[in-house]
């Protein structure tokens, strides 16, 4: 790594001294010689500032993590290039780590508490700016002297990983440890506080922050590591296939903290803590002496195998009015035995920005946190609209800057919530752009002429469907693509004038359910696709736009409703029979219903006109609007071709006439003559 003698300058920058070193860099005291304060520079390491694609790739993740603001977050002021050498400019934080701490011996138990609800707080800070941590250690842990606690190092590790699209990163045979570690030399994730998952080379979200979380609580009231050996591989081992062994606590340990250790170490991510809120609020019930925790395991609670199979999931649900753009939020459960609760907010409450609505799109999202919606918004229609973010607590919306510029649809969101998917209408490109704004890098081309649904899978993979437009085109099937970037790669096949859309991933990353479409919605079929053999089950006639809940549910869409069944993931089965969960949602000709399912159950909805069973009159319109019955019956019709005669003539058409189909009051689409 590069040395730097004290006095040197970086800029405006004069170095002191060396501070400490990782794997990431060396850590160098200095000063702001423009506004005359002391600061941390995090040299980076040579292998890692000549790959160019690396360093852009870090530069901008840096930008999201300088975004963090919190008490107990050391903060990221900038970066400093000064010829060949990259450094991080940080928060000079005074004081011990956390393992030089440890390394005294156990912690008593009230100081431990009071710690870890400090690490508590900035975990929370972070994972509601969609950041997570991924390398949380002792090490990374600062305790000032006046008994503020900082976090270190946030996104470092994400930051510092090479493209895994790249062929030789995934070929390497120690990729469980992850590329970067094969790389650079280091583990990205220290070994002894990695998270299972994160120790078999799984793309991690929060929940491995948790379990990081948990390792360091333990440890500071037991002085010894959860997992611990010379031998980092079986330190690696112990980790996936080892239980953790709770009885080495300290008696005085009250329950509250001990269930809340057993629910951070959970083995199976599905089933461990989801939120580190919970685990701040358990170890404030803990310091104020409450036993709410020890009566009430923190997370959600068990129910027995018979509630559980009939009570179905309970759903946070946000509901979104299309016309009078009003959203409110819903709680649920599918056999309504109580109430729901109801909050409302007014979307066109973001200035002059209100919800937009395309004809073909789904333009609804939500984080897998449930905490942020996003969605269409434009300040007159969708040719101006913007992707906007909007926290379920905020009052107005924050439009994307990366997808001011081009007309953005189709919003899905990556498993961690860091990225949003979007497709770019004017140039028929896949993009992503983060949740916090920059801007869009493109992923791949579209195979078709639009987006038709995008589901973001736990290893990074994205699956796509495309339509083209108009009656009577070839059949499109089902397309993946790393997040990363690459070429499509066609999944599924389909016969002629049938479309595979609006697919979503299941929990097994190989399995993926979709919507067939061969006609008009009432033909309309939710199927499971076999990404690796190609073989395609039928699982609910007449449904489309499916969603899986973690609970063992498939939601999809119906008749201008959502309805929901118990769906086995592991037998690709539905288990029982559908009942309905939303009326009124807005759904649309193309497939697309306008509505999204969080990781945490919580459901977001367009409410609206729905053109779904709508019934579709066919008539001749003048240019002075004067209307002419063609004598067609009434039906559900998607699009209107005209049949050209030999010659050059139209068939059955007057030379001033446009056929249109007419929905209701309005006019819904059409096709012109020529003149």
């Amino acid at each position: 790594m590069t040395d730097l003698a004290a006095g040197t300058r970086l800029g405006a920058f004069e170095v002191g001294d060396l501070l400490g070193e990782g794997g990431i860099g060396k850590v160098y005291r200095a000063r702001d010689t423009k506004l005359d304060r002391e600061v941390a520079l995090k040299v980076l390491p040579p292998a890692f500032t000549a790959d160019p694609d690396r360093l852009a790739r870090f530069e901008r993740e840096a930008k999201v993590l300088a975004s963090l603001n919190h008490h107990n977050i050391g903060s990221i002021y900038g970066l400093e290039d000064s010829g060949d050498v990259r450094a991080l400019v940080l928060e000079l934080i005074e004081g011990p780590t956390l393992a030089d701490r440890i390394a005294q011996g156990p912690i008593p138990v009230e100081a431990a508490v009071g710690i870890a609800s400090q690490i508590a707080e900035a975990m929370e800070a972070a994972h509601e700016q969609g950041v997570v941590h991924r390398d949380l250690k002792p090490a990374n842990v600062k305790l000032r002297p006046d008994g503020t606690v900082k976090v270190l190092d946030f996104g470092l590790a994400k930051a510092l990983q090479p493209d895994v699209s790249n062929p030789a990163v995934s070929a390497s045979p120690t990729v469980s440890l992850t590329a970067a570690a094969t790389q650079m030399g280091m583990v990205i994730g220290t070994a002894a506080y990695m998270a299972p998952e994160q120790a078999k080379g799984h793309v991690v979200d929060r929940r491995a922050d948790i379990w990081a979380f948990g390792c360091l609580l333990y440890e500071m009231l037991t002085g010894r590591r959860v997992f611990d050996s010379r031998d980092v591989s079986e330190v690696l081992a112990a980790v996936i296939l080892k239980d953790p062994d709770l009885s080495s606590l300290p008696t005085d340990v009250p329950p509250a903290v001990r269930s809340l250790l057993a629910r951070c170490l959970v083995k199976d991510p599905k089933d461990r803590l989801r939120d580190i809120g919970e685990a701040r609020l358990a170890l404030r019930e803990a310091r104020e002496g409450g036993t709410a925790v020890a009566d009430h395991p923190v997370g959600p609670p068990r129910a027995t195998p018979a509630q559980s199979a009939w009570r179905g999931p309970v759903l946070a649900t946000v509901g979104m009015l299309a016309a009078a753009a009003v959203a409110g939020v819903t709680v649920w459960l599918l056999t309504r035995p109580d109430p729901p609760r109801v909050a409302r907010f007014d979307l066109s409450a973001d200035g002059d920005a209100a919800l937009a609505v395309t004809n073909t799109q789904n333009d609804l999202a939500i984080t897998p946190d449930g905490g942020s919606v996003i969605y269409l918004a434009g300040t007159s229609g969708v040719t101006s609209s913007a992707l906007t973010v909007r926290a379920l607590g905020d009052l107005v919306g924050r439009p994307l800057e990366g997808t001011v510029a081009p007309v953005a649809f189709g919003p899905f969101v990556s498993p961690d919530g860091a990225w949003i998917g979007f497709a770019n209408g004017r140039d028929r490109v896949l993009q992503k752009v983060s949740l916090l704004g920059g801007p869009a890098i493109t992923i791949c081309e579209l195979p078709g002429e639009r987006l038709a649904g995008a589901s973001w899978g736990a290893d990074d993979t994205i699956v796509f469907g495309t339509m083209t437009a108009g009656a009577g085109s070839d059949g499109l099937g089902l397309f993946r693509v790393p997040a990363a970037g690459g070429m499509p790669e066609a999944i599924s096949e389909t016969d002629e004038g049938v479309n595979h859309a609006w697919p979503e991933w299941l929990p097994d990353g190989r399995h993926a359910l979709f919507t067939s479409l061969s006609g008009d919605l009432e033909t309309a079929e939710v199927a499971v696709l076999d990404t690796e053999t190609g073989e395609i089950s039928a699982l609910v006639p007449g449904g489309f736009a499916p969603r899986y809940v973690e609970t063992g549910h498939l939601v999809f869409a119906a008749s201008g409703s959502l309805r929901a069944v118990g769906f086995n993931p592991d037998r690709l089965e539905v288990t029982t029979t559908p009942v309905p969960v939303v009326e009124h949602v807005m759904t649309k000709n193309s497939g697309a219903a306008m509505y999204a399912v969080a990781a945490d159950g919580s459901l977001v909805y367009a409410t609206g006109a729905s053109p779904t069973g709508r019934q579709v009159t066919l008539v001749w319109v003048d240019r002075d609007g004067r209307e002419e019955a063609l004598g067609a019956p009434a039906t559900g019709y998607r699009s209107v071709e005209l049949s050209p005669e030999e010659g050059g003539g139209w068939r059955s058409m007057r030379s001033t006439a446009t056929a249109t189909m007419t929905c209701g009051s309005g006019i819904c689409g059409g096709a012109r003559s020529p003149a």
